[in-house]
């Protein structure tokens, strides 16, 4: 008896730019999966939806590119920006559809948490004038992190960090000041926050265990 249904098999990019991506998103995953199952207490909560929200998107670009739909936009159709997609490799709009706007800017004083200190997937809670924001560092060393907040962030949303500065002063590069504001590129445009009123670091149990277990064998 012949069976009609074909079952089509996917290849999975091994090479050139195609496998850059892949490999990029399936070691993010992994990072991912690995924090998830490490992590405990009460920085867990904290962590736990940003990560999962994170974890979403990044199987749903691996989907895109196993489709051959990786780097259309899923709105007009058209393609995504070269810069844009490196930013954030699981984005799925171009520029035109994603948008993005400024927050206002007022005044303020004084510096407090240095970013590049801390370890990946720790949590900057970060309280402005205006708006609460959530900060999970993918990697302090380049300030890629996923941030969300506000009235335009409002579900996580990879950015880049870049520090923090007074109006009229320049930008207090890797650290975040209170009384400053926080600049961020998101969707290849700066995004300001309002003046910082306070900041928090949430740390990530599983990296401060693996810390504690480095140092003692030294």
């Amino acid at each position: 008896m012949s069976d009609n249904h074909t079952i089509q098999l996917v290849e999975i990019p091994i090479g050139g730019k195609g496998g850059f991506n892949w490999n990029r998103l399936h070691g993010e995953r992994e990072e991912i999966c690995d924090t998830l199952v490490g992590i405990s207490g009460p920085n867990f909560d904290v962590t736990r939806e940003l990560l999962q929200a994170r974890l979403r998107k990044v199987d749903d670009a691996l989907d895109r590119l196993m489709s051959g739909s990786y780097g259309i936009c899923s709105q007009c159709g058209r393609p995504i920006n070269e810069i844009k997609l490196n930013t954030d490799p699981v984005t799925s709009l171009c520029l035109d559809c994603s948008g993005s706007e400024l927050e206002p800017i007022i005044s303020g004083s004084t510096a407090d948490v240095a970013w590049q200190s801390l370890n990946p997937f720790d949590t900057i809670l970060l309280e402005t004038h205006n708006n609460d924001y959530r900060i999970l560092l993918l990697d302090p060393k380049t300030g890629r992190a996923l941030v969300e907040g506000g009235s335009h962030l409002l579900e996580p949303t990879e950015a880049l960090i870049k520090g923090s500065a007074l109006p009229g002063s320049a930008v207090n590069v890797g650290a975040i000041c209170v009384g400053a504001r926080l600049e961020m590129w998101v969707n290849e445009k700066v995004f300001l926050t309002s003046p910082i009123k306070s900041v928090e670091v949430k740390h990530n149990a599983a990296a401060e265990s693996v810390e504690s277990i480095s140092a003692a064998l030294h």
